[in-house]
This record gives structure tokens, C-alpha cells and sequence, in this order.
């Protein structure tokens, strides 16, 4: 019994820390010379009981036929995956590759 209320315990505090690193990483994506948008373990927490209390309520449904749905969803700019920026690298790769790295020796002392 003991150890499961051990486990149970790392795991919160797991948790916990996962949550903290989000909240750092996501203050962090603002563009530089922008005023961060209160940041904080307490905006963090006002931000988990407002998710808390809104568990339970559910939106509307849409009933959207599927030629729609992709149409209003087309992306005009480029791939997330292009094939030319895939070539390129795979390129750069292969000539970094097959060329030859001068490894020094290694000499046991005397």
C-alpha cells in the first residue's frame, strides 16, 4: 500500500511540473517586445479551474457535409511538408556524409 501512494504521489508531482513547463514554454512563444499576457503560476491556475468548471458543458454539434468541411479548410501557403525542402536536405545530408572526418588517435600514456 505504501508503495502505490509513493507512485501516486511522483505522479502528481510529475504532473504538476508538466503543467509548469507548458505554462513557462507557452510565455515563451510571444514575439520579442510584446508584453507578456499574464503569465504565472497564477494565470496558470485561474486557467485550470476555468477548464475545470466548463468540463461538463458541451457546444452545439454542426451537421457539415464533408466537401465543405475541406473547403473551408484549404490552405493557401506552403506545405507543412515540402518535397523540394525534403530534396534539399536529403541532399545536404548525403554530402555531409561522404565527407571524411579526421578523427585524432588516441594514445595511451606513458
Amino acid at each position: 500500500m505504501l508503495t502505490f501512494i509513493v507512485w501516486l504521489v511522483v505522479a502528481v508531482v510529475l504532473v504538476a511540473v508538466v503543467f509548469l513547463i507548458a505554462n513557462v514554454m507557452e510565455r515563451g512563444a510571444d514575439l520579442p517586445g510584446e508584453s507578456p499576457n499574464g503569465g504565472g503560476i497564477g494565470a496558470f491556475w485561474r486557467s485550470f479551474r476555468a477548464g475545470l468548471r466548463h468540463r461538463g458543458k458541451q457546444g452545439k454539434p454542426v451537421d457539415t457535409d464533408l466537401e465543405s468541411f475541406f473547403a473551408q479548410t484549404v490552405e493557401t501557403g506552403p506545405a507543412y511538408v515540402d518535397a523540394e525542402q525534403l530534396g534539399d536536405l536529403l541532399v545536404r545530408a548525403r554530402e555531409q556524409a561522404t565527407r571524411q572526418l579526421h578523427v585524432g588517435t588516441v594514445r595511451p600514456p606513458k
